[in-house]
């Protein structure tokens, strides 16, 4: 069931971040439900304004890209979404569900260095 397995997730993450979690929430295509949200991110979000952040990560096309099958890409396994204060990993669960993880900067530190090292090449060339 995805509310158990994304109530493991953010168990596992907050076990490796600590407070660098911010929120694990279930997607679903017409509505969202959240699992976890940082006590301090409670007090930042009306819910009208958390269901508008949820709202964009809403997929248009399928998750898993059938059309990608057999292509030397793969299917596609997640999508790092990387914000001024965090970034958001995108899980599918199912065709019809994905599962949110957002973390702070801090706690994707490795991953933002090497994206700013490639946008300051962008940068520098465009």
């Amino acid at each position: 069931m995805v509310e158990e397995t994304a109530q493991i997730l953010a168990e596992y993450v907050y076990d490796l971040a600590g407070d660098g979690l911010r929120t694990v929430v279930i997607v679903t295509k017409d509505d969202h439900e959240i699992q976890y949200l940082r006590d301090d991110l409670k007090q930042n979000y009306t819910r009208e304004g958390y269901t508008e952040v949820v709202d964009t990560f809403r997929l248009k096309n399928p998750f898993l890209s059938p059309d990608l099958a057999g292509k030397p890409i793969g299917e596609r396994r997640a999508i790092i979404n990387y914000h001024e204060s965090a970034c958001v990993i995108q899980l599918p669960f199912s065709e019809s569900e994905t599962i949110l993880i957002s973390v702070s900067r801090e706690t994707a530190k490795d991953l933002i260095e090497f994206i700013e090292s490639c946008r300051e090449i962008v940068r520098e060339h465009s």
